[in-house]
């Protein structure tokens, strides 16, 4: 399973460079840039998820000292467009208007007021008095589907069901024949909010009419830039995109926001201006689509599967920015050998809140059901249920249902192994509780993901470039938005060239002067622009060894383990700063760049296990979570300390899930029922459970030093798991989330712990 490798640079605990910034106050993000002659602007939102504009007056908002203009519907262009930051895609129907006269969700954009101050601007938005004609919002996926139900983009949609996707392998009466046991329920998930620590925000400088610069937080700036150049009618190289510091992502940022009302504002008054959101209007810009999954799996008495069946719907807000791709990698996601599979996937238009991108990507939501529904059948054959799952789990050399690349690498095995390791650890020490007011039990679940989007969307570009005193100047496209992809990309680079990691400067996600990206999406930049870093910093080796060649025409010279070895008249052992520094200096040999790109072959699979112990209290209905345990395999850990953070942070992200994230709009008042952090509850330090986190190193052959992805594989299997757990501790079955519907959930940490 696993390759032996002496690597130096890689498979290493390594503070973030940026970490430092960061702890000291230094690191800039979006709202500190300061920009000469810049002005503030607010968005004057609809209060209701369904509306008519009447009429809009800014006679009192005119009043405000240091208003200075706004702009409304019809000053902006009209034309749809989809705000996604993906690669463009017959799936994604353009739906969508810079601002509108017919609101369909709760904060849509009416207009945008600009002043010489934020609390100026804020002030004239609440001051702008807009007349709406309520309507009746479809807010939930039943609602939406109802043949009564007007159409809310009739020029797509006029039944609101945006896209249907089938994916099927074998035959569904055969898989139906073979099943000794067909277990089915109907799953339900809620939307659930990214909470992201930095607010989302943009600088945007469009004030000659001509050339754009903005500075936003941003996942996808080469994608951004294509939007808003097609939104502006302008080239794209007249438009630069550039990330500052990024204060989380999660997806959030996978997506225009408001970066083209900032710019057509920036035009119309010849300044630059911010326009950043308020926490609430964060909490309802995005969330994670809320579905509705139905699911039927058939096994033979020996446990083999038969059958998977599903019907998978999502609740996709009033425009389809992610939707169909969601459903589209939801549809592949399944780690298990199964000869007749059946998914129908439904994108359905509602009043409620925008459905984007989110950390899983559809891969939480599918798991959710699946693993709930295993769990049940491997107690209906009385098989263990992690022996269950392992002997019908995709071997190296096969493919996943309805997918034709076979599996690459697997550490699954193992991954189980040592999560029963330390299960058996936690149990030696504290024993499971069966009593008359308490009983205590174990849940697990397992989850898969991809090592970017697909291989047809991943693509990057990386340049490295020799510098005078032999360091190397690295250039990506990525976005670092706190994952750590620039100190893993740097990692690579070095170990790629043989130097130290401080040998290497990074210059990430800037369209003016870095490389194209697809985007900070799919669990992508480790093995995606990882694999362009290699093949930049091979082509500057190649370059190098061209060079000596020259320098030393009757030797004979050779790279080998990241040195350069010279034989005949003279003979030498060169390190890659000895053999640069007779480039650069002994020959003059000029400007040294190596470059990169690298197109998505494959997409190699990480996988996880996750086991939970979570307790009952039976008088009271409420549960504790006590433990959570998580091994994954993601190839060669570049940095094994941002990996342990990513599984700390996905379980954290699981837990929340589990227990009690929702955003709702409330029923009667058609309100967001979550206007800040208060009343958006996201796990604090007594909510979590001791953690306890592990990584296989199975070696990906197709991967840079043998690496796979991590960031989105670790959330998904949490929230299956803490259920399947709560299951067996309380007899109940469940089937929707979040928990705090059906229990009282009590502080995971008790106070003697703290």
């Amino acid at each position: 399973m696993s390759e032996t490798r002496n690597f130096e640079s890689v498979n290493k605990e390594v503070p973030r460079l940026e970490s430092w910034k960061k702890a000291s106050g230094q690191a800039v993000y979006t709202d500190d840039i300061r920009v000469p002659n810049m002005v503030y602007a607010a968005l004057v939102r609809s209060p209701y998820s369904r509306a008519k504009v009447l009429s809009i007056d800014v006679s009192e908002a005119e009043k405000v000292p240091g208003y200075l203009g706004c702009l409304l519907p019809e000053e902006v262009p009209q034309d749809y467009f989809n705000c996604s930051g993906n690669p463009p895609s017959p799936l994604l129907m353009k739906d969508e208007t810079v601002l509108t006269l017919e609101p369909k969700v709760l904060g849509d954009r009416i207009a945008c007021v600009a002043a010489e101050t934020e609390e100026a601007a804020r002030e004239a938005a609440d001051r702008v008095k807009v007349e709406y004609e309520q309507l009746t919002p479809y807010l939930e996926i039943k609602q939406a589907m109802d043949e009564k139900a007007d159409p809310l983009q009739p020029h797509i949609a006029p039944d609101n069901i945006i896209q249907r996707r089938e994916v099927s392998q074998g035959d569904r009466a055969v898989g139906e024949a073979e099943s000794d046991i067909i277990l089915e329920d109907h799953f339900v998930t809620p939307p659930m909010q990214h909470a992201t620590i930095e607010l989302t925000s943009c600088v945007c400088d469009f004030s000659d009419g001509k050339h754009l610069t903005v500075y936003s937080t941003s996942q996808t700036v080469f994608q951004e830039r294509r939007i808003m150049a097609e939104i502006l009618g302008l080239k794209e190289t007249d438009v630069r995109f550039s990330k500052p510091m990024v204060g989380g992502g999660f997806g959030a940022r996978q997506q225009i926001h408001a970066q083209h009302v900032a710019a057509l504002m920036s035009k119309k008054l010849g300044r630059p201006v911010n326009l950043s959101y308020t926490r609430e209007e964060d909490l309802y810009s995005v969330v994670r689509h809320g579905s509705d999954v139905d699911l039927r799996i058939g096994v033979s008495k020996d446990g083999k599967l038969k059958l998977f069946d599903t019907t998978f719907r999502l609740n996709g807000g009033p425009f389809t920015t992610h939707t169909p791709t969601v459903v589209a990698a939801a549809a592949r996601k399944l780690q298990y050998n199964v000869p007749n599979y059946f998914f129908e996937g439904l994108s359905v238009y509602t009043d409620h809140i925008i459905g984007g991108a989110f950390r899983g990507y559809g891969n939480s939501q599918l798991t959710f059901g699946r693993e709930i529904l295993l769990d049940r059948l491997a107690d209906k054959l009385g098989m263990d249920p992690v022996e269950f799952r392992l002997m019908n789990h995709v071997q190296v050399g096969e493919c996943f249902p309805c997918a034709s690349i076979p599996v690459s690498s697997n550490g699954i095995e193992e991954c189980a192994r040592r999560c029963r390791a330390i299960q058996a650890e936690i149990d030696a020490k504290e024993p499971l509780v069966d009593n008359e007011d308490i009983r205590q039990a174990w849940g697990i679940s397992f989850s898969c993901h991809g090592s970017g989007p697909s291989n047809k969307d991943g693509l990057s570009g990386a340049v490295v470039m020799l510098n005078d005193d032999a360091t190397v100047q690295l250039l990506v496209g990525s976005a670092d938005i706190g994952q750590g992809s620039e100190t893993m990309e740097s990692q690579i680079a070095a170990e790629c060239l043989g130097i130290p990691l401080s040998h290497v400067k990074i210059t990430a996600a800037d369209t003016l002067t870095t490389p194209y990206n697809t985007g900070t999406f799919g669990s992508s930049q480790t093995f995606i622009c990882g694999n362009s870093v290699v093949k930049a910093c091979e082509d500057l080796k190649q370059k190098v060894l061209a060079q000596l060649k020259a320098i030393y025409p009757d030797c004979e010279v050779e790279e080998k383990d990241r040195r350069y070895h010279i034989h005949g008249s003279e003979e030498l052992d060169l390190s890659f700063e000895e053999a640069t520094a007779k480039i650069m200096f002994d020959l003059k040999g000029g400007v040294m760049i190596g470059a990169g790109t690298y197109k998505a072959a494959a997409c190699p699979n990480p996988f996880a296990v996750c086991f939970v112990k979570a307790e009952y209290h039976k008088k009271l209905n409420a549960i504790r979570l006590l433990d959570i345990i998580q091994v994954v395999d993601v190839g060669t850990p570049i940095n094994r300390m941002t990996v342990a953070g990513q599984i700390e942070g996905g379980i954290a992200q699981g837990v929340g899930y589990a227990l009690y994230e929702r955003m709702e709009i409330n029923p009667r008042s058609k309100r967001t029922m979550s206007s800040d952090l208060l009343h958006y509850r996201i796990p604090q330090m007594d909510d979590m459970p001791k953690t306890h986190v592990d990584m296989v190193d199975s070696y990906d052959p197709y991967g840079p030093h043998g690496a796979k992805s991590v960031g989105e594989l670790t959330t998904v299997p949490v929230a299956p798991a803490i259920v399947n757990a709560v299951r067996h501790a309380s007899g109940q079955e469940l089937n929707s989330l979040p928990l705090c519907d059906k229990f009282i959930i009590l502080p995971s940490r008790r106070k003697e712990e703290e």
